[in-house]
Formats: structure tokens, C-alpha cells, sequence
């Protein structure tokens, strides 16, 4: 169903951006609200409507939608950088905790009926020797982690038709190069820079990557029909860090060297999510494996 009026928070971040252009290539309408400490106003497309503002700040939300009426809410504004969470743990809750309780607060301001999370499957789940599904115990190693599970209870307990996505790692165009999680845009940048590629550890350490614009796709379908709960977004596939070198350089050629760093604190060896139960329900299944993303990726990046 389409042609409703959607606030996307985040939206000028690297996944909230594509949510809000998926949003509006199907015909709904989307407001954007962004503090812009991660996100990049050149990612938010006309006729979409930047509003800056800090979730955590709970009056300037509300002053930023007061007298708009929306249908949904999809909620991507977080903090996101695992190393740092342990050095700013103050900070990390008022974002991650308080700004999702304020999310919510103006979704039933609003009218809204319907609010899609954008939570996280590696650090919420730790360590994963085999693929984690919905009911694995949840482990998280990081005060990341552990926020993103708070802020899903949240949800749970909103009143509204609430539906949270644990994603994989993403990857894809607009994604930063200086944030930990986005090793596909790190080493992309360095590929195209000649400068070495640093891997932390001895390069084993696996993870699933899912492509941006299949999360996209997942946030647009959680806001339809009647589901509710927790799933995961994901490949069920997960490939080491230097099993994803091999596979870059057989899309850009082999990198100018390749250096190694120690590992960093809360780092997870193996992440890897089953999205079978999204598939089983209807809501969603991967489209882009990882070379081809990985190709789209170093086309548009």
C-alpha cells in the first residue's frame, strides 16, 4: 500500500537515505529528520524534506512534527560505532534508548500506526558458530549491543504495530568510510586511494553482508500487511575478511598491500543471521549476493 505519509528518521544516513528514495519510488511521501553527525544532506532527494534535529532531544523532536499526521515510522537514527560505544556510553543511551522512546512518543503524537526498527543482528547477537534465527539467546558484547536490545523492548511495548529488523552488515553506495562497520566502503575507498588495506586480527573473522538496497526493500515491506516482531535481514551467508579481499580483488584488481592490526575490543569473530523466518512469513528474501553487490557497490560508490 502506497501513497502514505512517512517519517523516516535517519534519512539522510547511509540506510535511511535509501529507505526514504525506496519510500518514494513507490509513491508515499517522507519527511526526514537527521541531526547530520553521520548523515550527508546530499543524501536526501527532492521531494523529500530534511528537518534536522537530534532524536535524543525529546522537544525538538516534537516541535520538528508537530501538526503533521503520519501513517508510519521507520526509525534508522542511531549510533553505530561498536569501539565507541564503550567510550561513550552515556552518550550511545540517550541516542539509541532515549531517542527511540521519543520516536515513539511522536509517532503517537502523530497518528502513526505502524513503526519498522532498524536494529542490529552481529552485536546483538554475539558470537554465532552457527546462523543466529530470532530465538537465539541474545549475547551482546558491546553497550551497542545491549542499547539496540533495550530500544527493541520499547518498540514491543509502543502500543503500535511494531516490527524490528536485525540486520546484517550492510554495504552499499553512500555508506562512510569512517565508520567500523563498513569494511566493504573502508577498503573500497582504500582500493581506489592505492593506500594499504588494514585488517584487524589475523583476517578469519566472518560476517554476513547484505546489500542496502535489499534492507531497503525489507524496510518498505515490513510496513505492509500484519506482521509484527523481530526478524532478521540477511544472506545466511557469511565470508571472512580475507575471503572478502579475494572476492574485491576479483572485482577491482589486487590491492596496492594488505597490513594487519591488532584486534579491537568487542570485535565478534563469526556473525552470521538466518533470515529463513522472513522468508517463511513473506515479508522478504535477498536478492543481491555479494558480488554482484559488491560490482553495483564500486559502480555508484
Amino acid at each position: 500500500m502506497s501513497g502514505r505519509r512517512i517519517l523516516v528518521t535517519g534519512g539522510a544516513g547511509f540506510v535511511g537515505s535509501h529507505v526514504a528514495d525506496a519510500l518514494v519510488a513507490r509513491g508515499d511521501a517522507v519527511l526526514v529528520v537527521d541531526d547530520l553527525s553521520t548523515g550527508d544532506r546530499a543524501n536526501v532527494h527532492p521531494p523529500v524534506e530534511l528537518r534536522i534535529v537530534d532524536v535524543s532531544d525529546a522537544r525538538a523532536l516534537g516541535r520538528a512534527v508537530e501538526g503533521e499526521r503520519f501513517d508510519a515510522v521507520v526509525h534508522c537514527a542511531a549510533k553505530t560505532k561498536v569501539v565507541q560505544s564503550f567510550e561513550q556510553t552515556q552518550r550511545y543511551r540517550e541516542v539509541i534508548v532515549d531517542g527511540t522512546r521519543n520516536v515513539l512518543d511522536a509517532a503517537l503524537a502523530t497518528g502513526a500506526r505502524d513503526v519498522v526498527n532498524i536494529s542490529t543482528g552481529g552485536a546483538i547477537y554475539g558470537e554465532t558458530p552457527t546462523r543466529a534465527t530470532e530465538e537465539t539467546e541474545l549475547h551482546p558484547p558491546s553497550p551497542y549491543g545491549q542499547l539496540k536490545a533495550e530500544a527493541e523492548q520499547l518498540v514491543q511495548a509502543a502500543g503500535l504495530r511494531g516490527v524490528t529488523l536485525r540486520l546484517a552488515n550492510v554495504y552499499g553506495p553512500r555508506q562512510r568510510q569512517d565508520l567500523e562497520g563498513g569494511v566493504i566502503a573502508i577498503f573500497l575507498g582504500a582500493w581506489r586511494r592505492g593506500d594499504p588495506l588494514t585488517v584487524y586480527g589475523d583476517g578469519t573473522a566472518e560476517r554476513d553482508y547484505v546489500y542496502v538496497g535489499d534492507v531497503a526493500d525489507a524496510a518498505c515491506a515490513a510496513l505492509e500487511g500484519a506482521f509484527t516482531g523481530v526478524y532478521n535481514i540477511g544472506t545466511g551467508v557469511a565470508i571472512s575478511v580475507n575471503g572478502l579481499i579475494e572476492m574485491m580483488s576479483a572485482v577491482l584488481g589486487p590491492p596496492t598491500c594488505v597490513r594487519n592490526a591488532p584486534e579491537r575490543a568487542g570485535e565478534i569473530q563469526r556473525s552470521c543471521v538466518d533470515p529463513s523466518k522472513a522468508a517463511r512469513d513473506g515479508l522478504w528474501r535477498p536478492r543481491t549476493d555479494l558480488r554482484a553487490g559488491l560490482e553495483r557497490t564500486a559502480e555508484l560508490a
